[in-house]
């Protein structure tokens, strides 16, 4: 969705008010907090100007090329990494199994010397979706709510594999605060909550 709405130059913002969404309703559902019904892929898709069948066929709209400040998105995949206990390579590997353009763009990110780098956006839609987190984490560094709550989501994912847990859906959390995740993974640590 986020590769049609930039094809056609629109905001977040704007795609939610041409689909007669608040921000919160549509956050809710591009973070994977609850499903999209049938209603919204035709409310979204009308705002985009594509078929919903279109919308729900993420290989039929046009690739778009992001530039992107290495050092932060590079930061955020490696804390991705991290909280997978994985290593560069796995990631690099499975990017490798979908899309080997993917995989050179991650490589190319993860490996960079430069303050800016120009990437497909695909590549990050991979990650994010390997790591189970949205992808405006990687994109948009500006939603301080969405950074605080994968933040909080991930500090979480790690306090569970460190208890023994093999995994969680993050969607069955619901709506709880980054505070509640925090307290959650501190309490699963053994350590009281941080004032």
């Amino acid at each position: 969705m986020d590769r049609l709405r930039k094809s056609r130059g629109l905001t977040v913002g704007e795609l939610i008010n041409r689909a007669g969404m608040t921000k919160s309703y549509y956050q809710s559902r591009a973070g994977f907090s609850l499903p999209y019904n049938t209603n919204d892929i035709e409310a979204l898709a009308a705002a985009l100007d594509v078929t919903p069948e279109e919308l729900a066929s993420p290989e039929s709209a046009p690739r778009v090329q992001v530039r992107v400040p290495a050092g932060p998105v590079a930061d955020r995949v490696r804390r991705l990494i991290a909280s997978h206990a994985a290593s560069e390579s796995d990631l690099i590997a499975h990017l490798e199994n979908l899309d080997p353009r993917s995989a050179e763009s991650a490589r190319g990110l993860l490996e960079a010397t430069t303050h800016t780098v120009v990437l497909d956006e695909e590549v990050l839609r991979l990650i994010t979706e390997w790591a189970d987190v949205p992808l405006e984490y990687l994109t948009d560094d500006t939603d301080e709510a969405l950074t605080e709550r994968t933040e909080a989501e991930l500090e979480l994912r790690e306090a569970m594999r460190e208890a023994g847990a093999r995994s969680i859906q993050f969607r069955a959390l619901g709506q709880m605060s980054p505070d509640a995740l925090r307290a959650i993974a501190q309490s699963l640590r053994g350590r009281p909550p941080a004032p």
